[in-house]
């Protein structure tokens, strides 16, 4: 495919912003704008519609973790929902 050349205007702390966070991602600023367009393009989606794993996971970036939480039990609990128990 081929790629088209594009000026964004943004302030210089923005600026900055993205480039710690390209750098975080060992990716560029183009590729990080391109990644965000397709993750929008997936837009209209609500956090129902998101998987039982992400759903928590979200939760836990919104600041909601339970007292007594453990990753290592909800990562187990989803993976047995998704492809039953083990052996």
């Amino acid at each position: 495919m081929a790629t088209t050349r594009l000026a964004l205007s943004m302030d210089e702390d923005v600026l900055a912003r993205a480039r710690r966070l390209a750098e975080a991602r060992h990716t560029s600023i183009s590729r990080l704008f391109v990644s965000f367009v397709c993750l929008m393009e997936q837009g209209g989606k609500t956090e129902e519609d998101l998987p039982p794993l992400t759903k928590r996971a979200l939760g836990l970036a919104k600041g909601t973790i339970p007292d007594g939480w453990d990753y290592r039990e909800t990562l187990a609990d989803a993976l047995v929902e998704k492809y039953g128990a083990g052996r």
